[in-house]
């Protein structure tokens, strides 16, 4: 079976006067829209795998997902993972719904060149949204591990994706 990916990104897209010139104002619908349907696919998915990807903004994820877990008999959530409140809520239903949670985050090898990026694609957002979501995404997956220390976290490094470590536990 092949995977089911829930993307902010692409809902964006689906809504009324979206262009990615203007992506930064249509990402907290987007993001709202991407919750609401990753909780009804987590309630009616045939996976019993759930794949939360964590990275800031053109950090490499939505690259990852289409190059490796395409293939993957999962449900995957292509999100920053930003907040450790969206953080515990996600994994707490997972949890609840007796699905295997794995993390896969994903970080820029090299954050200038990440941050050159992000300034090139076409989805537009202020230079302060890639700062603070890198930085908001690294402190949440910090808390992920030490609130679920059994949880399966694997650190990507971008642009070369090779698994740098599994963190159990901090």
């Amino acid at each position: 079976m092949k995977a089911t990916i829930v993307s902010a990104d692409e809902l964006k897209k689906e809504l009324s006067g979206y262009t990615p010139d203007h992506a930064e104002e249509f990402h907290e619908k987007s993001a709202r829209l991407a919750d609401k349907k990753f909780d009804a696919l987590l309630k009616s998915s045939p996976h019993s795998t759930v794949i939360l990807m964590s990275g800031g903004p053109a950090s490499g994820k939505t690259e990852f997902v289409s190059a490796y877990l395409l293939d993957e008999d999962a449900l995957v959530f292509d999100g920053i993972l930003p907040t450790e409140n969206g953080a515990k809520i996600k994994i707490d239903h997972i949890r609840k719904s007796r699905k295997n949670v794995k993390v896969y985050a994903v970080w820029p090898e090299d954050m200038r060149a990440a941050y050159v990026a992000f300034l090139h694609r076409d989805r537009k957002f202020s230079d302060r949204h890639f700062y603070e979501k890198n930085a908001d995404a690294r402190r949440t997956l910090l808390c992920i591990a030490r609130r679920y220390p059994t949880a399966e976290i694997h650190l990507f490094s971008a642009h070369i994706w090779k698994a740098s470590s599994v963190l159990r536990r901090l």
